[in-house]
């Protein structure tokens, strides 16, 4: 098992305003979302048929309720309720680079990265908006940082991007 705290880096990590605003989040959230920082605590462990679980609770300051993403890295869709999006459909994998099918999710890694951890999904009553996020880490200035790169696309062609940084204590 493995265990992590990642508090965001605001000054590295650009705004996700615009991104919540099409994932259907209302405009008090994302008011209060942009003055929070964010904390990740990461969980990882492999259940007992060798798929890697993915505990992440994503804790904001300033009194806002934490969220919970469960993940299995499997590729298998699941269907939930969000607290934040409403109902979603995700999947969640580890996968090459190479297999990422847009060229702003497959830049910007540290190094030698070859694989990342890749989260796709579909915000059901947002018909045609789908959120992909791909985890991994970036050096800036020679510090080794936490980092995702989101991409939301709408069905009319329209395409969101932000990257977001987290300070990573390991």
């Amino acid at each position: 098992p493995y265990t992590n705290n990642t508090p965001q880096n605001n000054d590295l990590s650009e705004s996700s305003a615009d991104i919540l605003k099409v994932q259907g989040v209302n405009w008090l959230t994302r008011k209060v979302i942009a003055m929070a920082n964010v904390t990740l605590n990461i969980s990882q462990r492999t259940d007992e048929n060798g798929n890697i679980l993915l505990d992440i609770e994503n804790k904001p300051s300033g009194g806002l309720p934490a969220t919970q993403e469960k993940r299995v890295l499997n590729w298998e869709p699941v269907e939930l309720h969000h607290g934040l999006f409403g109902n979603i459909r995700g999947r969640s994998r580890l996968c090459k680079l190479a297999d990422l099918d847009d060229d702003y999710l497959r830049q910007g890694w540290e190094d030698g990265t070859e694989e990342v951890m890749h989260f796709k999904t579909e915000h059901l009553e947002s018909k045609g908006v789908v959120t992909q996020q791909v985890a991994g880490f970036i050096v800036i200035g020679g510090v080794r940082y936490h980092a995702r790169r989101v991409l939301v696309t709408k069905d009319d062609g329209e395409k969101l991007e932000a990257k977001l940084v987290y300070d990573f204590q390991g």
